[in-house]
């Protein structure tokens, strides 16, 4: 994986999220096995239950969504993000692993409400 792979998929990730598109969204995680919001919360293990936390999109105002490419090391990025909604902003820090068709297979993020 090289940086400029990781700026698209984040670019889509970012477009799809913004448009409210979940088709598109979820897209990127069809073989996903490991997909974890915030460490507060189980991870979701199957396409299904990532498919229905995307829903959840429609009804976000958001005002803004950064992503900061940290550290690529194989096929592993690490990546700081900044969401920003009508009633308050978070950020954290993204590991996103694929698989070596570049596929991503492992997604999870650490949050924090400013």
């Amino acid at each position: 994986m090289n940086k400029k792979f990781m700026e698209q998929w984040l670019n889509e990730l970012k477009n799809a999220w913004w448009n409210k598109d979940i088709e598109k969204a979820i897209a990127l995680f069809k073989k996903t096995t490991y997909y974890q919001e915030t460490p507060f919360l189980e991870p979701y293990t199957t396409f299904e239950q990532i498919a229905n936390e995307w829903q959840y999109v429609q009804n976000q105002d958001i005002k803004n969504i950064e992503f900061k490419i940290l550290a690529i090391d194989n096929n592993v990025a690490i990546v700081e993000w900044l969401f920003e909604r009508d009633v308050t902003t978070f950020d954290g820090i993204y590991e996103i692993k694929f698989n070596d068709d570049m596929e991503c297979i492992y997604f999870k993020s650490w949050e924090m409400q400013k």
